[in-house]
């Protein structure tokens, strides 16, 4: 069996102290989900566990897990999903309080470099994981792992075209333009959430993606990829398999 990789995007709970007593209570709690990375649907059957603690949680239908009663302080969370896959991680528990963690599992082994993130900051909403949370809004189209798998022949601009993208080419680059009121304007182009010029958009073969977004207008652009407001432009942002 090939061995799976993941993303985990680690993610501090609110303020609100974990349940009952908590003012008094001297452990900490950890809760969270695991996602497909190929679709964004749950996966059961996850080991979380705390290593050298008796604590330990498994994903149910829903994908979710909780762990009650670990010691505050410096922890070490342990993933593990069958036999294919074991990932350890660093995490810092605060006495009283819930750390969420979120983690992107791709169990048919393509490769996504894992990594750790801060709550709430901008690279914690740049990353995969949060690919799958804003497809839930319904804002602008998306196109998971999935999706690209079943079309391997498809190029970048077939792609874009599909959503109403159209790429205006010139020498050797090409700008990704979308109509809005009676004129054509160039989108914003990111990659694994780092901005790109857009002319090197061309230069991206969809079958190295693991994920795209296009948002046509300004205003269906998450914050953290906006780059302006009231240009109406739109953005295209795009996923690699690390």
């Amino acid at each position: 069996m090939k061995r799976a990789a993941l993303t985990c995007l680690l993610v501090l709970g609110s303020v609100a102290p974990a349940p009952a007593l908590a003012q008094q209570d001297t452990t900490a709690r950890i809760v969270g989900t695991v996602r497909s990375s190929v679709n964004g649907l749950p996966i059961a059957g996850v080991m979380v566990a705390v290593r050298g603690a008796r604590v330990f949680g498994v994903s149910d239908s829903a994908g979710s897990f909780v762990l009650a009663g670990v010691h505050a302080g410096p922890q070490t969370v342990r993933i593990l999903y069958r036999d294919s896959l074991s990932f350890d991680q660093e995490v810092k528990l605060k006495r009283g309080k819930t750390l969420t963690l979120s983690v992107l599992l791709d169990i048919d082994a393509v490769e996504l470099t894992p990594i750790v993130v801060e709550a709430r900051s901008l690279r914690a909403e740049r990353t995969l994981a949060a690919f799958y949370d804003r497809k839930r809004w319904g804002f602008g189209r998306f196109y998971t792992l999935a999706d690209l798998e079943r079309r391997p022949s498809l190029s970048t601009r077939t792609l874009l075209g599909e959503s109403g993208i159209m790429l205006s080419c010139r020498a050797w680059s090409c700008l990704p333009l979308a109509l809005s009121g009676g004129r054509a304007c160039a989108l914003s182009v990111f990659l694994d959430g780092t901005r790109l010029p857009a002319e090197f958009l061309d230069d991206i073969r969809v079958d190295e993606l693991a994920g795209v977004e296009v948002y046509k207008h300004s205003l269906d652009v998450p914050w953290e990829f906006r780059t302006g407001f009231g240009d109406g432009c739109g953005a295209i942002v795009m996923w690699s398999r690390r």
